[in-house]
């Protein structure tokens, strides 16, 4: 299962996952966060039906964080999430939209979460434990929100609290920002078959987008890199630590505790290579 905000890097973490010939997506959540949660909903069901798999459920859920308030602008992933991508509608309306009880009756099964973990600590409230949670969020060293924090984590860092409790392994933002999408990379993809030449224009306006809002040189994919963990971990280096997690999001690592897997180091070229193989069998 993976919850998700998409987003550019959660449509390209979709499709990869769709295209992994070891996994089998069997349900799609959607929280706020670089759209609003319905929007979210959207992009899912019309990645899905760029993939031609229509079959698998898309449940919405919560609309903004634990105790409220509103959910920061992403404008990298321009106006609809979506930026330079022009699929049509969705085929179908949403599944429902009590994402918790969605991923409480689909258990057990390894959940993937790529956006704020509101779903996810509404879920662990009614006692659900995925039997592997894999997690985007936090950052070891710099976040890419003015207050220093990871987006994810800093829209609801209650919720990040809550379920980075439990055994987790996670996927920070620094591994995204080792391996920048330039453009030879995305050419690389765009050439690899017509799902990739598809996606071009969506991921070369975020890698534009990101040049300017932060003057990162290429695209950072965060959420591909958490689905390319799960299909071949051995990608990365991984070390074990506990998080804490502040209230505005940051994330502090004791590499002397234990309860997360963290992803340290990635190998960029097979970061790259395993993306334009597996979105070449689409």
């Amino acid at each position: 299962m993976i919850d998700c905000d998409p987003g550019v890097d959660d449509a390209l973490a979709l499709l990869l996952a769709l295209a992994a010939p070891g996994l089998d997506l069997r349900l799609v959540t959607t929280v706020a966060g670089n759209a609003p949660v319905a929007v979210c909903a959207a992009n899912a069901r019309r990645v899905l039906d760029l993939a031609q798999r229509p079959d698998i459920p898309v449940v919405a859920g919560a609309a903004g964080p634990i105790g409220g308030g509103a959910v920061p602008d992403a404008v990298v992933h321009g106006a609809d999430g979506l930026a330079g991508l022009d699929l049509p509608p969705p085929s179908r309306p949403p599944d429902g939209a009590d994402a918790p009880a969605a991923l409480a009756a689909a258990m057990p099964a390894t959940v993937v979460a790529l956006g704020p973990l509101t779903n996810l600590a509404a879920a662990a409230d009614r006692g659900v434990t995925p039997e592997r949670l894999l997690v985007m969020g936090g950052a070891i060293g710099p976040g890419n929100t003015p207050s220093g924090a990871e987006y994810n984590f800093s829209v609801d860092p209650e919720a990040a609290r809550r379920v980075l409790g439990r055994p987790v392994t996670l996927v920070p933002l620094d591994i995204a920002r080792a391996a920048l999408a330039t453009e030879a990379r995305i050419a690389a993809i765009a050439a690899a078959g017509a799902v990739g030449k598809r996606l071009a224009p969506m991921l070369e306006a975020y890698a534009e987008a990101e040049r300017r809002e932060s003057g990162c040189p290429g695209g950072m994919w965060p959420d591909a890199h958490a689905v390319a963990a799960l299909v071949e971990p051995g990608l990365y280096a991984w070390r074990e630590a506990s998080i804490a997690v502040d209230g505005q999001g940051r994330t502090r690592f004791d590499w002397n505790g234990e309860g997360a897997r963290v992803a340290v180091a990635v190998d960029e070229d097979g970061f790259f290579s395993l993306v334009a193989r597996l979105l070449a069998t689409l």
